[in-house]
């Protein structure tokens, strides 16, 4: 029978050496749950308002508004002998970059594990826990004010929750991979997980992901490149959204304008006049120096879309990546993902190189999915 979260202890730790102590008990253990709660409404960076742990008895939740050091957790974090057990952690990954400046390793995420041991994909903690343990989990303190103190026994209770259940399920999970012979393929996507979030916080690695970018001139783009850049640095410094800086569509349309004057700025999209006011000068010095530049100074154009010819190509792939995901009984969004079939279609449809730089399209979906794709449909 399954805890229940009446008779599971809940820690509290608001400071340092406690903090210490709980990191050395972690230290000697292969396994923990973790989870955080934060806020992140208004800022660019998440406000972090709680860490849970748990080896699946005791949950331990941080106070990181009373936590100074952090070496300790950090150190936890780094340590390649335990496994740090997740669920849906994208923002997780963000929270831990911004509060301790590392990334979990090695880490693993149960919403990437159960699309390949039940084939479905992003299936929530709820459903998970429900799934395993046959429980059900309330989340009705999902929207708490996590930076309030002091929190309700209510929040104490919902925190301590996600990560002693999750403690629990692990284990199950992991002997159902083990049997389908598909743990490393899991743990190889939380690494492409790390390895996407660090593209998506780069802004010199993900400013071409703009819609549309592919339309605009080689000069368009060169502008559109330093003002992606400065954005990022700009909502950093103000701690606000980037769009709240200036919106994509408002670069874009930027971009192909282009404007030399301030009082053209107004015929770029969705652009505010407190945005004109601030930033104006910046655009306009921005478009100053793009005009400058020779052409072999300019970035180079991005490729369009596959046109419609391309339609039952992309059909007769989808179809193939479903088949294939029913015969090997994975979900097909984690057989192959969007941003790998793009790629592959453009491969089988123009020849364009097949980049093999990322660890989803060199790992294990390069022979057991990839391959065959190409070569059935490599010869037409």
């Amino acid at each position: 029978m399954e805890s229940s979260i009446e008779n599971v202890d809940i820690v509290w730790i608001d400071n340092n050496s406690h903090l210490q102590e709980w990191c050395d008990y972690w230290a000697n253990l292969p396994v923990i749950a973790v989870d955080t709660e934060f806020i992140r409404r208004t800022t660019y960076f998440p406000i972090t308002g709680l860490i849970q742990v748990s080896e699946g008895k005791k949950a331990v939740l941080i106070d990181p508004l009373a936590i100074t050091d952090w070496s300790a957790f950090s150190a936890l974090m780094e340590n390649k002998s335990v496994m740090k057990v997740f669920h849906a952690c994208s923002e997780d990954l963000d929270v831990f970059e911004q509060l301790i400046g590392v990334l979990p390793t090695p880490f693993f995420d149960t919403q990437i594990g159960e699309a390949y041991a039940s084939a479905q994909w992003s299936l929530s903690y709820v459903k998970l826990v429900h799934a395993y343990s046959g429980i059900e989990v309330a989340k009705d303190e999902t929207r708490s004010d996590w930076i309030k103190r002091p929190l309700t026994d209510a929040q104490k209770r919902y925190a301590a929750l996600d990560v002693v259940y999750l403690a629990q399920v692990y284990p199950k999970q992991l002997a159902i991979l083990e049997k389908k012979k598909m743990l490393d393929w899991v743990l190889e996507d939380c690494e492409a997980l790390k390895q996407q979030y660090r593209i998506n916080s780069d802004p010199e690695k993900n400013w071409d992901g703009i819609k549309s970018a592919w339309r605009l001139s080689r000069r368009g783009l060169t502008f559109l490149r330093l003002m992606f850049i400065w954005r990022d640095a700009q909502a950093r410094k103000e701690d606000v959204p980037k769009g709240q800086v200036l919106k994509d569509r408002t670069l874009w349309s930027l971009a192909k304008l282009l404007p030399e004057q301030n009082h053209t700025l107004t015929g770029a999209e969705e652009i505010t006049y407190k945005q004109q006011r601030l930033y104006g000068d910046v655009i306009l010095q921005n478009v100053a120096v793009v005009k400058q530049l020779s052409d072999d100074e300019l970035v180079d154009s991005l490729a369009a879309p596959l046109p419609s010819s391309a339609g039952d190509l992309s059909k007769a792939v989808r179809a193939f990546v479903k088949t294939k995901a029913a015969e090997i009984e994975v979900a097909p969004e984690a057989v192959l993902k969007r941003k790998l079939l793009e790629p592959i279609l453009c491969h089988l449809y123009d020849g364009t190189p097949l980049e093999e730089a990322s660890i989803s399209m060199a790992g294990w979906r390069k022979d057991v999915v990839i391959q065959p794709i190409i070569e059935k449909f490599g010869k037409r």
